[in-house]
């Protein structure tokens, strides 16, 4: 009995040693990454056309789009032809960091969870200007990174496009019908000449 009593406790001592000695192979992450929203600091406007036009705006905000205590936003003057056919496409930047960062790849891979809204101040007539035929996400619903519009009569307004994040309603053409969260917001104003 003493035997098995010593060839127990050898046992049970090899195993806790051999326990408390085996190498962790487990890594631990001490700060594990989070999926954070990317700081917008800039949405810029490419504006193109058939007859070779090919003008860049911005609406940038340096410390950041949405931020609650922005600072003083810098913004070009959108200004097109009248009564024109122009395509356009939306750029997201952050420009805070060096050298900038082009965000826009990273919102194209993630179409699906996005949606650019267009709202022209005043909606029809002279300043006014219209968005049809947007690009589509990956299911065909839209996405309208890139939007063909047309521009109304001679006249002043304002142009605000809107980045919105896992809209509830990606048919929706305005950001309360949307839904979900608004990413950006740039409110740009409009000459029509």
């Amino acid at each position: 009995m003493k035997y098995i009593n010593q060839i127990a406790m050898t046992f049970l001592v090899s195993t806790v040693l051999f326990t408390a000695c085996k190498k962790d192979n487990n890594t631990i992450l001490e700060n594990p990454t989070v999926n954070e929203e990317e700081l917008i600091t800039t949405l810029r406007l490419v504006v193109t056309n058939s007859s070779g036009f090919n003008k860049t705006f911005n609406y940038k905000v340096d410390n950041g789009i949405g931020n609650a205590n922005p600072s003083t936003p810098v913004i070009d003057n959108v200004v097109l032809s009248a009564n024109t056919m122009y395509n356009v496409e939306v750029q997201v930047w952050n420009e805070s960091v060096t050298p900038a960062e082009d965000i826009t790849e990273e919102v194209k891979s993630e179409s699906d969870a996005h949606l650019f809204l267009f709202a022209s101040a005043p909606t029809s007539g002279a300043g006014a200007i219209t968005f049809n035929n947007g690009s589509k996400d990956a299911v065909g619903k839209p996405f309208n990174q890139t939007i063909e519009c047309s521009t109304g009569g001679a006249g002043t307004g304002s142009l605000t496009v809107t980045l919105k994040h896992q809209p509830t309603d990606k048919n929706a053409t305005t950001p309360d019908a949307a839904g979900g969260e608004t990413d950006a917001q740039a409110v740009f104003p409009v000459t029509l000449q």
